[in-house]
């Protein structure tokens, strides 16, 4: 059985979620450790920045995807 290949928008959403799970990770791991609130309180739009960036250099530069290629940018499937 060949399997439906992912569309734009449900790598969107993934891209998303997975990000917002690496910020909950840090969130949860910060809080267990003690550290300053206010400190996590500004790490947390940093860390938000770098993670968008870094889509950019990994998937499409236009929509800061990780999981949409460079290459298929052009492709709407």
């Amino acid at each position: 059985m060949a399997r439906k290949p992912i569309n734009r928008s449900r790598r969107q959403i993934g891209d998303q979620t997975t990000k917002g799970g690496l910020i909950g990770l840090f969130i949860y791991w910060a809080t267990q450790n003690n550290i300053d609130p206010a400190l996590i309180a500004l790490l947390v739009p940093i860390m938000s920045s770098v993670l968008a960036w870094l889509s950019t250099k990994i998937g499409d530069p236009d929509l800061a995807c990780i999981f949409i290629p460079k290459e298929n940018k052009d492709n709407k499937d």
